[in-house]
């Protein structure tokens, strides 16, 4: 509450308590989460379902909480169909918008393989088809449109690979500024007396630190 007033003197902005919700984790016992939501006046349980295009509770079926990508990308898709896209044209779409779409997810998260596939292939589709509803042959595997233009590709985005190297760069972030809070919050928890490129065992890590792991 000490942060709430400081906030509200610093901004001049008041915040409404019988609108807001509080969000608890499965873990946090019913006496527990009386007492809180007495303390801080806000008796609405509940989320905003998304954070910033993230879902809030990361659990359960990951190939389902991700899902949500495939269908912004075919949403996508469909809009750009019935146009006569040339092979530049839809280079430039692939690469600026389609491959795009997923990276500020793939910054924090590990994709499942299913959902990375399911993307490539969908890419892949949209590349080889000539007009709606024809699905145009596949003259060359994604791993091959992949590879560098020297090398005979095009240079599209291995989309597993480029999660991991995403999450490589917030692994060393992680030792690069250990005095940040982001850092400091996870030492705490994961690498108290280690250092983050030492893979340590934990019990029940977030998925977060699960993904960061993986790289």
């Amino acid at each position: 509450m000490k942060v709430v007033r400081k906030y509200k003197q610093a901004s001049g902005q008041c915040i409404n308590f019988k609108k807001s919700l509080i969000l608890f984790g499965k873990r946090i016992n019913a006496t527990v989460r009386q007492q809180i939501k007495d303390t801080l006046g806000i008796q609405n349980e509940g989320g905003m379902s998304t954070y910033l295009g993230i879902p809030e509770d990361i659990s359960g079926s990951k190939c389902k909480l991700f899902a949500f990508l495939k269908d912004k990308l075919m949403h996508r898709v469909n809009g750009w169909r019935g146009r006569w896209l040339s092979k530049g044209g839809k280079e430039v779409l692939i690469k600026s918008i389609l491959l795009a779409l997923p990276t500020y997810v793939m910054s924090s998260f590990l994709l499942p393989l299913a959902i990375c596939e399911n993307l490539a292939s969908d890419i892949a589709q949209f590349w080889w088809s000539s007009t709606s509803p024809k699905r145009g042959i596949h003259w060359a595997k994604w791993e091959k449109l992949c590879l560098p233009r020297q090398e005979g590709g095009i240079g599209f985005r291995m989309i597993y690979e480029f999660n991991l190297a995403f999450l490589a760069k917030q692994l060393w972030r992680l030792v690069q500024y250990p005095d940040s809070l982001v850092a400091r919050v996870l030492k705490g928890r994961y690498y108290r007396s280690s250092s983050p490129l030492r893979t340590i065992s934990v019990s029940s890590p977030s998925y977060v630190w699960t993904s960061i792991s993986a790289a």
